[in-house]
């Protein structure tokens, strides 16, 4: 992931427009100490990922490279520092806030996409093209087909099948995980 720089505008912008109260930052990203002070005024807790590791060890404690080989690359991408952009403008109910972002795609050698997707109270219609499973890390996701509702706190999975036409939802605000199959769930790479 490049490194990012983070100003005091920056800082305002996420508070503004994520309208989260913490904001995860890579090892590499810098803030300038501004940025530290409009954070600490706007009440953004500032959390940084511990620097990412050039070897990791395996369940049975053997040493596995993260260098490419004959397969696609292995590739770690820290929640921390993943930055949700503003996504399905117009389709979500007003005052809804729907942000998302692919982290694993087919440009990675990968047949699946995963993602982060972040909805602050209300509701999201979406028909899915693909196959796709949401594990929630925060809030309370809901996810609506026909007159079918699953409610899913942190930890749970839902599996929503291709073809489905659903709304997520939540009553405040969720955070969650998706994978989806195929990989161009979006129509792109």
């Amino acid at each position: 992931m490049p490194k990012q720089l983070f100003t005091a505008a920056d800082i305002r912008r996420i508070a503004r427009e994520q309208k989260s109260e913490l904001l995860f930052l890579s090892s590499d990203d810098i803030v300038t100490p501004e940025a530290v002070d409009v954070a600490r005024e706007l009440g953004v807790q500032l959390l940084r990922e511990k620097p990412p590791e050039l070897n990791t060890t395996n369940q049975l404690g053997r040493l596995e490279s993260l260098a490419p080989g004959t397969l696609p690359a292995l590739k770690m991408v820290f929640g921390g520092g993943v930055i949700m952009d503003p996504f399905g403008a117009g389709l979500a109910t007003p005052g809804a806030n729907v942000r998302l972002k692919d982290v694993i795609t087919s440009s990675d050698g990968s047949s699946m996409a995963a993602g982060y997707m972040a909805l602050d109270k209300g509701e999201f219609p979406w028909t899915l093209t693909y196959d796709e499973v949401d594990i929630v890390l925060e809030g309370e996701l809901v996810i609506t087909r026909g007159n079918v509702a699953v409610h899913a706190n942190p930890g749970d999975v839902i599996f929503i099948p291709k073809g489905s036409s659903i709304t997520f939802g939540t009553p405040e605000k969720v955070r969650f995980i998706y994978v989806a199959f195929p990989a161009n769930w979006n129509g792109q790479g």
